[in-house]
């Protein structure tokens, strides 16, 4: 056996000769490894430190004389990048099979993505000596392809279109609303060039100067005429940008344009969505009601009368319920083309909501008129309609206003018709009813209604009632939606929609908000209590609570008295509270997020928040528009809004739901684009407490007795 000093003497050699081929391989690759941004080290099957380049001994912040012959451990210590590189060094030298693994790396505030590479590195007979490792910093690669994909989301749902092509000019994409505008769909104008969409309405100077600006300026914008598919010339507002690279090179042209009404120059798409009612194209009540103010103005100064018409369809529920809702949806589409037979192109017509229409009449010459308009509505209605092989009948219930006095306004006028409309519904419905009352009358009955709501505030007359969200994947419960309803002996019962405004008018926001935050908590803590399977239940918050209250405090104590209730609470603000409060917003949502509160961002779709401010709240769930569910499964248009914006929720990483699912074919076409959740008629209505416990957790059915024996 060797002695003592010659066993020493051999290690030390074996140490010399370990520097040796160490020095000699860094001398070999010293100018690879120099040129590298990314971190690389080379080690033994030990996980002893061979070489190194700069950036790698730059970053464990230590000199390459005293690294070499080093554990990992020892240069790099117990982080995570350690864990990661001991986790896997078996499997790449017994496997001689490569590894890659993200690895995050915070310092400080600094987070930095990278990805990890183990590589065998092997001798000359093939076998595993040693893993290179590679570290990159891939945190700009990363955050651009997050980018990307929120910029495609916004590309696809934005209601603007958007035309791009190669320096050449050639058509390489378009989204959804340019074929939506156009009429082209992108097979026919990919490859093509926009001159195809030329109406031969500008002179050849007019392009001269359009292409002169954008080449030398890099951008055009300006109003354009442009033929769609079929013909039809119509003016678009346009903007032309140039694209270049990080050289300067040119790589792209990029249109966007949004059309323009050749009457009032109004963009066109953006604001059908926000104006007017998904399922019969007619305005909404927003649009009715600018139209009305504008209206009641140019009355006072023509000193011309006009005539407001509220219109129920009787017994439209039980059309709803026996037939279904698509029977339902044709019927409502069918009345609108009726009603449109009794207007005139100055009138509006409207849908305010479910069953009921609006009609105004501009310019009455005298309460006859207004007789005669009614008439010949009751004998329009009176031919059945046919729809889908069913034969319909459908009466109408009409309450009307007419503005008698110069003082009036659109709140008066709406309270007087839906007043004449609640006095035809008592005496049996199928009528109409007209009512000329002086303003001070109106108010009067108006402020009447609004004390009967503060003296209902605390009764039993308020109540909460809860509708079920479904898992469509799995047709299994798993949310509960809030909602304010008030039964009224009086006046019957007044849904949420109409209950809200009333109550801003009459100042009792916050406190019927707080009413339903505290019930609903209260109701909340008893089911859980209870065993039953709450996930998670929705209240949605109002733009006055937002600013007037301090609604994170608030919250706070209702929660004291209901502790459980906090990680199964979602609030749900609108998507236009966020656009129009988003500082304000983003301290209400961090508070509510440190009680543990889960935030849900409703009637998304209609605001177009960026998906950048979205990624930086604590935002749980994105809710979809109803009107946009409420057009599938025929509405393309509505229906690429929809994919755009559940792909933007899966960029981030939120739950997408979708609300007023109505019919079958809606939930099978929702869940053919990846949107699982949702809430809607097609699920249950709307639920007293009582009701929906009976709902969740139903009794077992009655045993059938036992014959009796001899």
């Amino acid at each position: 056996m060797p002695d003592h000093d010659e066993h020493h003497a051999r290690n030390d050699a074996v140490g010399l000769d370990i520097r040796h081929d160490s020095e000699r391989d860094q001398t070999l690759y010293a100018d690879i490894f120099t040129a590298l941004p990314d971190r690389i080290a080379l080690v033994d099957r030990g996980c002893r430190l061979l070489a190194a380049n700069p950036a790698f001994l730059a970053a464990i912040g230590r000199e390459q004389d005293e690294s070499i012959g080093q554990s990992f451990m020892t240069l790099c210590g117990a982080s995570a990048l350690t864990t990661l590189v001991y986790r896997h060094l078996g499997t790449c030298l017994d496997q001689g099979r490569p590894i890659v693994e993200d690895w995050l790396e915070t310092t400080g505030d600094d987070r930095r993505e990278h990805e990890v590479r183990l590589l065998p590195c092997r001798a000359p007979r093939g076998e595993v000596t040693g893993i290179v490792i590679e570290v990159r910093d891939v945190t700009a690669m990363r955050e651009a392809e997050r980018r990307s994909l929120q910029s495609a989301a916004v590309y696809s749902a934005t209601s603007e279109g958007v035309l791009i092509t190669d320096p050449e000019g050639i058509v390489v994409a378009v989204n959804a609303a340019f074929t939506q505008i156009t009429g082209y769909s992108e097979s026919e104008i990919l490859g093509q060039k926009p001159s195809l969409l030329n109406a031969q309405w500008h002179s050849r100077g007019f392009f001269v100067s359009l292409w002169r600006r954008l080449l030398r300026q890099g951008s055009w914008q300006g109003e354009i005429w442009n033929r769609r598919k079929n013909g039809e010339i119509y003016r678009q507002r346009l903007t032309i940008r140039r694209v270049l690279d990080s050289r300067g090179k040119l790589v792209n042209f990029i249109g966007l344009f949004a059309e323009r009404s050749a009457s009032n120059g109004t963009p066109r798409p953006a604001e059908h969505l926000i104006h007017y009612d998904a399922l019969t194209k007619l305005p909404n009540r927003l649009l009715l009601e600018s139209r009305l103010d504008h209206a009641i103005e140019l009355g006072r100064r023509k000193e011309s009368p006009l005539a407001l018409f509220i219109v129920d369809l009787d017994h439209f529920s039980h059309i709803n319920a026996s037939l279904g809702y698509q029977i339902g949806d044709d019927l409502l589409r069918a009345i609108g083309l009726r009603l449109r037979e009794t207007i005139r192109p100055s009138d509006t017509l409207a849908r305010l909501r479910a069953d009921q229409f609006a009609l105004l009449f501009e310019e009455i010459d005298e309460t006859e008129e207004v007789v005669l308009i009614a008439n010949r509505l009751k004998t329009l209605m009176s031919a059945p309609v046919w729809i889908r092989g069913h034969q319909l009948h459908v009466n109408l219930s009409i309450g009307i206003a007419v503005s008698t006095e110069l003082r009036e306004d659109r709140r008066a006028l709406m309270a007087n018709a839906e007043s004449a409309l609640r006095h035809v519904k008592r005496q049996g419905r199928n009528g109409f009813k007209i009512l000329a009352s002086a303003p001070d009358q109106i108010a009067r009955e108006h402020q009447r209604l609004l004390d009967r709501l503060r003296a209902a505030l605390g009764t039993s007359e308020l109540q909460l009632h809860y509708r079920p969200g479904m898992d469509m994947s799995t047709e299994t419960f798993d949310s509960v939606a809030v909602s304010i309803v008030w039964e009224s002996p009086e006046l019957g019962v007044i849904a949420q929609e109409r209950l809200l405004p009333l109550a801003e008018e009459s100042g009792l926001i916050l406190e019927l908000g707080d009413w339903a935050l505290t019930q609903a908590c209260r109701q909340l803590q008893d089911w859980i209590d209870r065993g039953l399977k709450i996930k998670r239940l929705v209240v949605e918050v109002g733009e006055v609570q937002l600013t007037r209250g301090d609604l994170a405090r608030t919250l706070a104590q209702r929660l004291e008295d209901c502790p459980a209730a906090a990680t199964r609470l979602d609030l749900e603000f609108s998507e236009r509270l966020l656009v129009k409060h988003r500082e304000q917003i983003a301290e209400v949502f961090q508070g509510l997020n440190e009680l543990g509160v889960g935030i849900c961002l409703g009637e998304v779709g209609i605001g177009w928040t960026a998906p950048a401010v979205l990624q930086r709240l604590p935002i749980r769930t994105l809710k979809i528009h109803s009107s946009f569910i409420e057009a599938l499964p025929d509405a393309h248009h509505e229906l690429a809004v929809v994919e755009a914006l559940i792909a933007m929720a899966q960029a981030l990483g939120l739950e997408i739901r979708a609300d007023g699912v109505r019919t079958k074919e809606q939930q099978y076409q929702l869940l053919s684009i990846g949107c699982l959740k949702a809430q809607g008629d097609l699920f249950g209505e709307p639920l007293n407490a009582a009701q929906f416990e009976s709902w969740l957790d139903p009794p077992p059915a009655p045993k059938k007795p036992a014959p009796l024996g001899n």
